[in-house]
């Protein structure tokens, strides 16, 4: 049976719901099925990144490349990028950010799958309360002295641009809905991730079905805070991992890079 690969690149928002898209991607996906996740909180897609003592490369110089390289060409494959916006708080230029895209894209076709890429949550960037942004800036990104308004007009500036690359007939772009946020103007609301994941993979082509059913919970976003990726920093001290770290049964497996 020929196997089925989803790769998904992100920061926070894909490492908060791992596991609601480890109950949503069988559901739609074929199986046997292999996620290749690099993904994290914090991170960014080209330079390295902190979150508390944990430390991460950039999605680009993850060790994700070189084993998709090896992998089975005969997958089928559906590719998702997300949390592009996260560098902006880095005070990554949105030419710069776009470059990183365009990279990870140029390594996704290798695989022949489709790719889809989400959008920049304008409607909670745009209505952004000064005070709030200010609290969200030191508590995530502590070394930031970006103000609101240059984060608003490079977040307008980079969603124009991740629509643009979209043009590619290989290329979905997915629109961020303001109903998937709240109070937290950066991270999917808990309840709405499985229907965040329902269409973002319903985008790559794969069959609808009633997602109703699927949890979300503090617990589910926190499952998986201690499965190690391949390669991580703890403390200022490297730590590796075999992979997959993740295995559901005979069917679904997961690497974390």
């Amino acid at each position: 049976m020929k196997p089925h690969r989803l790769i998904v690149l992100g920061a926070s928002n894909v490492a908060k719901s791992l596991e609601v898209l480890l109950n949503v991607a069988p559901q739609m996906v074929p199986k046997p099925l292999e996620v290749y996740a690099a993904i994290g909180r914090g991170r960014s897609y080209g330079v390295a990144s902190k979150f508390l003592f944990r430390g991460l490369p950039g999605i680009l110089e993850s060790e994700l490349w070189p084993v998709l390289e090896k992998r089975n060409r005969e997958a089928e494959t559906s590719c998702v990028i997300t949390d592009v916006g996260n560098d902006l708080l880095y005070d990554q230029s949105v030419d710069q950010i776009i470059d990183w895209v365009e990279q990870c894209i140029i390594r996704l076709r290798q695989t022949e799958g489709r790719i889809a890429i989400t959008g920049i949550p304008l409607s909670c960037v745009r209505s952004l309360a000064p005070y709030k942004f200010k609290a969200f800036r030191t508590m995530m990104f502590p070394r930031s002295r970006l103000q609101l308004q240059t984060v608003q007009e490079r977040a307008e500036a980079l969603d124009v641009r991740l629509q643009q690359l979209a043009n590619d007939d290989d290329i979905t772009f997915i629109p961020q809905k303001p109903e998937w946020y709240g109070f937290d103007p950066i991270h999917w609301k808990q309840a709405r991730r499985p229907e965040v994941w329902h269409t973002i993979l319903s985008a790559l082509g794969h069959p609808a079905f009633n997602y109703a059913d699927v949890r979300s919970s503090f617990f589910h976003s926190m499952r998986h805070w201690l499965t190690r990726p391949a390669t991580r920093t703890l403390f200022g001290l490297k730590q590796t991992k075999v992979q997959p770290s993740i295995q559901r049964g005979a069917h679904l497996t997961v690497a974390l890079y």
